[in-house]
């Protein structure tokens, strides 16, 4: 019976630790997936911040060449209706999505392999 009883207490005990292990596996994963989401929207809110900025300054650029106090804001501001409009189609067209799925593929694969030992 002992041989028994400590067969079962290594075979929980190793359930356990394997448990516990899973856990941190999990864990550790989700903290570099984080950690890749909180540098991703860092990036993103300075490239907004950017990217205001460089059209209001190539707004008011256009505006001193045209001699005009609105041309250059309506230039800025039909670029980026246009852009919109070729956003939109790729969105119907599945694309972006297709697009996005890869690459969130490809992070996930990534992150997975970082933490390879």
């Amino acid at each position: 019976m002992s041989i028994i009883n400590n067969l079962v207490d290594k075979l929980s005990e190793y359930i356990r630790i394997k448990g516990e292990k899973l856990k941190l596996d999990i864990i550790a994963q989700v903290s570099r997936l984080l950690a890749h989401f909180v540098a991703f929207m860092t990036l993103a809110i300075i490239g907004l911040f950017l990217l205001v900025f460089l059209s209001l300054a190539l707004s008011s650029y256009l505006n001193y060449l045209l001699d005009s106090p609105h041309y250059g804001y309506l230039i800025v501001s039909g670029f980026y209706l246009v852009v919109f409009v070729v956003i939109l189609l790729l969105l119907r067209s599945n694309r972006i999505q297709q697009w996005l799925e890869v690459l969130f593929v490809n992070l996930s694969e990534n992150i997975s392999d970082d933490g390879e030992v």
